[in-house]
Parts: C-alpha cells; structure tokens; sequence
C-alpha cells in the first residue's frame, strides 16, 4: 500500500489562500498603476492635436491618486508576505510532526503529540492575528488523517517519503524558480534597453525627420519608469541568487538521507532541511518587510 499524499492543517489552507489573493490583488493594483500612468503620458503628449478634454486627464490622475492611497491603506504587499510566512510556519511544523521530528517525537500516546501540534499552531496563530481578517476558515482539520497515516509509517518508508515529497520537491521547485527569475531579469533588462532605444529616437525624431515621433517620448519615459518600476519590485536578481543557493543548499542535505538509520537521525535530519527552507522564507519576507 502506497504512502497517502500529505493533507496540511486548515490553517496552512487559509494562509496560502490568503496569501495568493492578497498577491493577485497587489500585482492587478500595481499593474493597474502603470496602465494609467501610460495612458496618462499618451493623452497629455496627444492632447494638442487630438483636442482632448483636460478634464479626462484630470479624472486619470484621480484615479491614480485613489488607488495609490487604497494600496498604501490597505498594505497588500504586507498581507501577501505574511500570509505566505504563516503558510510556510504551518507547512514546516506538519512535515516534522509526519516525520516524527522534534519537537513531536514518538511517545506512548498519539494525543501528546497532537496536543503539542495544536498548541503550536495556535501560537503561529496568535503570533499572526494582524492578519486573521486576510484568512477563512477552511473545512479541513487542524491535524488530519494523512499527517497520522504518514506519522505511524515505519523509519525507512518515511525517510524515503520525506526525501521524495519533500527534500526533492523543494529543490526542484526553488532550482525551477532561479531559472525562471533569471529569464525574466533577462527579458526586462533587452525591454528595458529597447524602450531607452526607443525614448532617444523619439527625443531627436525632428532631426531624423519624423516629427510625428516625437509624441511619443513622454509615454516611453513613462514605460521605462514603470519597467524600472517591476524590476524593483519584482527582484529577479537577488531571487535568482537566492533561490540558486537555497537549491544547492537542499542538495548538500539530501546527501545526509542516506546516513540515517535511526529516528533520533532522521528527526535531525529533517530539522536540518526545514531549517533551510523557513530561513530561506523567513529572509524573504525580512527583505520584502525592508522594501
């Protein structure tokens, strides 16, 4: 009989939920941002000779205003990498509970345990509760069946569970996501020369002979701000490393799997990855915090 798929605790559910709505907020607010403020430079360069009415600008840069002061309120960003810190506390705490790892080592009774795990998750709770009203309540229970199923496993079946669902996932996963930033830091750089290209030819369009061209250095300046803008935001640069570290990292750990024989061993080595994994988390949500 083949080993269940992990179901985590209603409180990881609600995090991670609530941490990708409040990212997909953030990103529309801020997206949303720089569409106008594009449209904006179009219709303040186009204004002479399209004959619009100021008052249409006007109304853009009030919406502009409305959703800069909305955005700064509510702190989206802020409840994004929170949300995401509690959902990975959650996440870390449930493996070593499967595994039996300290703090929930094997005892007489599967209640003690269960007791601590509870405990536990109600202090991430209350160590969170700024940002309890960004969660619901999901259906699933605090500990679940499979976290018992996984949990009563022998030491061999969940050393071999825990490297493959975890250690191997986590390392593909943060080796796929440097790759990623480092494609994206490449196209936003080429966009981001290509608009600088595209602002100086529009600046000396007359000289050229195309007067027409010159409408559109404003915009440009503004599409070169607002890439400037995400690269800032995003951080591709500085996440590519960081990822790239944290996956060589994972794999000079998986490398010990082999050495543990005993649960002693492999509550250590589990310790030893989620370590690596919420410092790489904790020193994101540090970073984001700064920013």
């Amino acid at each position: 009989m083949s080993a269940p798929h992990l179901e985590f605790p209603a409180l990881y559910s609600s995090a991670n939920e609530g941490a990708i709505r409040a990212q997909n907020y953030f990103l529309w607010m801020v997206r949303s941002e720089y569409c106008l403020l594009f449209f904006v430079s179009v219709a303040s360069a186009t204004r002479a000779a399209s004959g619009l009415n100021p008052i249409v600008v006007t109304l853009l840069l009030a919406i502009l205003a409305g959703l800069f002061v909305f955005k700064i309120v509510k702190k989206l960003d802020q409840d994004w990498y929170r949300c995401r810190a509690l959902a990975e506390s959650v996440k870390t705490s449930t493996w070593r509970f499967s595994m039996r790892a300290h703090p929930f080592e094997d005892t007489s009774s599967i209640n003690i345990p269960k007791n601590k795990f509870r405990i536990l998750l109600r202090d991430i709770l209350q160590s969170n509760r700024h940002i309890a009203a960004n969660i619901e309540t999901a259906e699933t229970k605090q500990v679940t069946d499979t976290m018992i199923a996984i949990r009563k496993l022998s030491l061999e079946d969940r050393r071999g569970y825990y490297v493959t669902n975890r250690v191997d996932s986590q390392r593909t996963w943060y080796s796929k996501k440097s790759k990623a930033n480092k494609n994206a830091l490449k196209f936003w750089v080429v966009l981001t020369i290509v608009i600088y290209i595209g602002a100086a030819i529009a600046l000396n369009a007359e000289q050229l002979g195309l007067p027409n061209v010159t409408v559109g250095f404003d915009p440009m300046i503004v599409l070169v701000t607002s890439a400037l803008g995400w690269l800032q935001m995003k951080r591709h640069g500085e996440l590519m490393a960081s990822y790239n570290l944290t996956a060589h990292e994972i794999g000079i750990i998986r490398s010990n799997s082999d050495a543990v024989k005993t649960e002693e061993e492999l509550s250590d080595f589990v310790n030893e990855a989620e370590l690596a994994f919420s410092r790489e988390h904790t020193q994101w949500v540090a970073r984001r915090d700064a920013n």
